[in-house]
């Protein structure tokens, strides 16, 4: 039966940016930061239909409608709470299959480069390009963008763009799911006949009975419990020497070329639902987080690709931490904003190192951390050393403003679209973020869906080129499937 229930018009207030988000817009501009939550479809979608749809998205998430704007010296969340308006980028994608294949990782790689990637979907390369489109740096600026491709094949590839400011990896499902649900209670609606109801969404005029809310959207920092993130002035400078310190014995991946302007390029790959069920089976089995065995894969992976041998290395990884539940008030996993908090951990990793002695290691680090508040304590310092690192790169290795090997979430993002998604003919959706400002040598993106585990794996180019991170991911995903189970295949490898 179709619904003819009203939406909820969401209103936030205006206020100024904490500093966690002020930096990202630091990151932002500097080419780390923009995330992308994207659907492809087996039909041609009418713009029509995408502006109604993505109406209810803004009135419903008021973050979406906020523009970043500069009030004196601070940084501003300004949020619209007027007419809802709707700018969708229409584009028809006629690139010739192959184009532009292979060119952004230099000539060292030649014609193998090229045989890797002939296989890249034309979205995907649409995903990449996106990825590599800068935010407005000029004031102020709207925090969200929604583009539409109609591909050759009568497809059509929906792009929504967010930036790091105003959403963290995690918000990509919600919105995913919030449009998906909107655009299929649009089609009920026309269904049942309700047009008033649809005129009204499609030009963006209130609702009849239409219910309003007020939605807290605070930054991190103000709604962190009360002596969380309390830690002595001098532990600060402890910590932040502590910090400068290991990330100089750190090791990372070989440079290709570190003078060459850079741009996000990524790598998805899915593990099948066999090799999912076993790998989250053998986490249970050794008490262990998905984390943990993601982690220990990723470590061993860049000490293969090193060949550290027995000797092995020091790495670090940035974590990402959902903090939403942890927060005061708590606040929904659905709400929009940046409410992830990072950590550095250091880990030392040798190619001998038993797979799941090191994920236990990694598992049982970040637990520790976690018990030890590290993820509120540590936020500020963490914050001022990417700064530091925007602000003189020649801090950086090669000023190529890397600060760890990795960076990974701890908790993987739940996709699921619902059960409007089969009847929108929506054939598959993707995420993921860009690097190629400071950031890690790989990032690694996770997602569960269908019971399978999808990973966006996102490098900077040509820092590194597609043949060696694909090694890279292809020796992860070893170890994340049948590689692991056996001592022996471990060994040969």
């Amino acid at each position: 039966m179709a619904t003819t229930t009203a939406a909820v018009f969401r209103r936030t207030a205006d206020r100024e940016l904490g500093t966690t988000e002020s930096n990202w817009c630091a990151a932002v501009d500097s080419g780390t930061g923009i995330t992308l939550s994207s659907i492809l479809f087996g039909h041609r979608l009418s713009l029509f239909r995408v502006e109604g749809a993505v109406r209810e998205l803004l009135a419903t998430n008021p973050r979406l409608r906020s523009n970043i704007t500069r009030r004196n010296r601070t940084l501003w969340f300004e949020t619209r709470d007027e007419e809802v308006s709707v700018n969708i980028s229409e584009i028809d994608w006629n690139e010739a299959p192959g184009a532009g294949i292979g060119e952004e990782d230099g000539e060292e790689d030649g014609k193998t480069e090229e045989a890797t990637t002939a296989v890249v979907e034309v979205w995907h390369r649409i995903l990449e390009a996106e990825m590599n489109i800068p935010f407005p740096s000029v004031f102020p600026f709207p925090v969200f963008e929604t583009k539409l491709y109609h591909l050759t094949a009568g497809t059509s590839f929906l792009v929504f763009r967010l930036h790091a400011a105003a959403a963290d990896m995690s918000c990509t499902s919600t919105v995913a799911r919030s449009f998906v649900d909107s655009l299929h209670r649009l089609d009920q609606l026309e269904k049942a006949g309700q047009e008033s109801i649809i005129k009204a969404a499609y030009q963006g005029s209130r609702e009849e009975g239409e219910e309003e809310e007020l939605q807290q959207l605070p930054s991190m920092e103000a709604a962190i419990p009360p002596g969380q993130a309390k830690k002595p002035f001098w532990a600060h400078g402890v910590d932040v020497v502590g910090y400068g310190l290991s990330s100089r014995r750190h090791a990372y991946l070989p440079f290709r070329n570190s003078k060459a302007p850079r741009m996000s390029r990524f790598i998805p790959a899915t593990l099948t639902i066999e090799a999912t069920d076993q790998l989250l089976k053998d986490c249970q089995h050794h008490n262990l987080t998905l984390f943990g065995a993601i982690h220990a894969a990723a470590l061993k992976a860049v000490a293969s690709l090193n060949k550290v041998g027995d000797k092995g290395e020091h790495y670090g990884t940035t974590v990402l931490l959902q903090c939403r539940h942890r927060l005061q008030p708590v606040l929904p996993g659905s709400a929009l904003g940046f409410y992830h908090s990072a950590m550095l951990r250091t880990t030392h990793t040798s190619e001998t190192d038993p797979f799941w002695d090191l994920a236990e290691k990694c598992s049982t680090d970040f637990d520790g951390a976690v018990k030890n508040r590290k993820h509120f304590t540590d936020m500020g310092d963490l914050n001022g050393l990417m700064m530091q690192a925007i602000r003189i790169p020649h801090l950086t290795p090669k000023s190529s403003l890397r600060t760890s090997v990795l960076s990974m979430s701890f908790d993987p993002v739940y996709e699921d679209l619902g059960e409007a998604a089969a009847g929108l003919d929506i054939k598959d959706n993707l995420a993921c973020s860009s690097v190629h400002g400071v950031g890690p040598c790989l990032a690694i993106f996770p997602f569960l869906r269908n019971g399978c585990l999808r990973i966006s794996f996102v490098y900077p180019s040509p820092l590194f080129s597609r043949s060696q991170i694909q090694k890279l991911v292809d020796c992860i995903l070893f170890y994340l499937s049948a590689g692991h189970i056996n001592p022996q295949v471990e060994k040969e490898s």
